[in-house]
């Protein structure tokens, strides 16, 4: 019988969340924030850990390695207190941008890490007398791309992490092969791509490090001709080194504040949110096609940040120099934990001299899971506030609902992993119904009136809806639509008329895929709009008590938690 190896690992920054391998496995991850119901936080995941320990049979002493991200933990730049060492190495960005100088830096900053509050908790938890290995920051990025990528140890996959900062890096090249990770370019944090794209987001008037997204869903409506001369000049590619980027402005972070000002008076937002989409896509697609000219292999796997821009994939897919892509789908900071699980685990068997074996990435339904009896005895509480009754075929219901024009939560199952609601904590209306938009956002979501919503479509309805689509399972790429894009209207962007779906097959998720083909019996649409079932400025929800909290401050016509319809009295 083979014997079980547990590897917990723990990103305790910005983003904070958990992972649990079982020889290699995934069993268990969650980000904090969906369990504190604060949105990206920041700090040791402690109600994770506790949850991890109370709903699963494991004990503390079954773990056999603990892998923590980051050698400098990532501080949220909101978050306060800052340690005075991390307020002076970002003040003194110039100087450390340095390679000799940064490398220096790095080292003093892993030796004053703050490890008070961690190691606390592991002790309350009785971990503190695990082995525990620091995992870097962008080898965590690393690793949850390429031992996640559906290809095989022998072949070759060009790796790329690209975000704001990490351990003094804001981007590096590797290549993975038989399950090694080398490194073979770097750029250190003051050139950062990712930081250029969050100091825009500022300058626009939108909220750094969370609001990236809605510089992306707006660059479509302007025209980035008019700015891009002066976008271009803030960072490029460094011509001494094609695999690294290089910060033409001498500042970095708040400081780049005053210089955007300057340079960037009485420009139109719409116009520079345009340009500075399209300079940030003409970059990334040139260091990938350096890489791939450098190294000749054309299967590509990424992760970081910067690859949350889903019209930045889309123009890597269409490269012609790139053979494959994989881009890991929780490739923010909080999808590190999985990153650095895999790779403290692949450390794990090298040292126990076990044979290693890579996993491919298939569903995301890592998170927390609530079954029937524990929602009824919840909402017995709740008999005079709420009206709720068990339904056998609530997934017909709920489509019959959505086709006459009725917009519905969906809580089920074990939750998604990573930014995206897969169905399981989702709300979702008829896709075709372009009035949806506007209740959704005025009624539920409170979201900015030019972003888009996502459909998620059958397997077997992907060409109806997309030009050259390609298995797309977790909402981190976009596509340009069909002619019968007016099936799905309310689901893609209101201008270019590009989406970022969910393409579903049945064995990822039978409940979901059933209820939207019965939806797809009564209208002939093979796809459902879906949007994230939480509140503009919180995470999405996690517990029975986080969906009901939602639904008493929203609009919603009714909640499926499990097989429970949930509608006010």
């Amino acid at each position: 019988m083979k014997s079980k190896n547990y590897i917990l690992a723990i990103n305790d920054g910005h983003d904070s969340s958990i992972t649990l391998l079982e020889n290699g496995n995934v069993i268990f991850s969650v980000e904090e924030e969906r369990l504190r119901n604060i949105k990206h936080y920041s700090g040791v995941p402690s109600i994770s850990l506790n949850y991890l320990f109370k709903n699963f049979s494991i004990k503390p002493e079954d773990i056999n390695l603990i892998g923590i991200v980051s050698l400098v933990r990532t501080y949220n730049p909101s978050e306060i207190p800052v340690p005075f060492y991390i307020k002076a190495y970002s003040r003194s960005a110039k100087i450390i941008q340095l390679k000799p100088v940064n490398k220096a830096f790095n080292i003093i900053l892993r030796r004053m890490r703050k490890q008070k509050d961690l190691l606390k908790i592991l002790n309350n938890f009785g971990l503190s007398n695990n082995k525990i290995v620091f995992i870097d920051h962008h080898l965590a990025h690393a690793s949850s791309a390429y031992r996640n990528c559906p290809w095989d140890e022998d072949e070759k996959v060009l790796i790329f992490t690209a975000d704001a900062a990490g351990d003094g890096k804001s981007a590096t090249v590797s290549i993975g092969y038989n399950n090694k990770i080398k490194t073979i370019a770097e750029s250190n944090f003051f050139n950062s791509l990712g930081r250029f794209y969050t100091e825009m987001t500022g300058y626009l008037g939108m909220k750094r490090d969370n609001d990236e997204y809605k510089l992306m869903g707006l660059a479509p409506y302007g025209n980035y001709k008019y700015s891009i001369h002066l976008i271009n000049k803030i960072i490029q590619i460094d011509k001494r080194n094609p695999l690294e980027f290089k910060n033409n402005t001498l500042h970095w972070m708040y400081a780049m504040s005053r210089y955007l000002q300057k340079k960037l008076k009485e420009q139109r937002f719409d116009n520079l949110a345009a340009a500075t989409q399209k300079h940030f896509e003409d970059l990334l697609t040139r260091w990938v096609k350096n890489a791939i000219k450098k190294t000749d292999i054309h299967k590509i796997a990424a992760s970081g940040g910067v690859f949350l821009n889903v019209k930045a994939n889309k123009k890597l897919r269409e490269l012609k120099e790139v053979e494959d892509i994989f881009v890991y789908p929780a490739a923010g900071d909080g999808g590190t934990s999985l990153g650095a699980a895999l790779e403290a685990y692949y450390q794990y068997c090298r040292f126990k001299k076990i044979k290693y074996e890579k996993k491919k990435l298939r569903d995301l339904y890592f998170g927390p899971e609530y079954d029937n009896n524990f929602i009824e005895k919840y909402l017995e509480t709740y008999k005079n506030k709420y009206h709720y009754e068990k339904m056998q075929n609530i997934g017909e219901f709920l489509a019959e609902s959505i086709a006459k024009g009725k917009i519905y939560a969906r809580f089920s199952g074990r939750m998604e992993w990573g930014p995206r609601a897969l169905g399981n904590r989702s709300i979702i209306a008829d896709p075709s119904n372009i009035k949806q938009i506007k209740k959704i956002n005025e009624m539920i979501k409170h979201r900015t009136w030019w972003m888009p919503f996502a459909p998620s479509i059958l397997f077997e309805r992907v060409n109806d809806y997309l030009n050259d689509p390609v298995f797309a399972p977790y909402m981190i790429d976009a596509f340009d639509t069909t002619p019968k894009r007016d099936e799905i209207v309310a689901a893609i962007h209101p201008y270019d008329e590009t989406c970022r779906p969910q393409v579903l097959k049945e064995s990822w998720n039978p409940s979901y895929y059933k209820l939207i083909s019965e939806f797809q019996k009564i209208t002939g649409i093979g796809a459902v709009l879906n949007t994230s079932f939480n509140l503009h400025g919180f995470p999405i929800v996690c517990s029975p008590e986080n969906a009901l909290w939602v639904f008493n401050n929203s609009k919603l016509d009714g909640i499926a938690l499990g097989n429970y319809l949930i509608t006010k009295v």
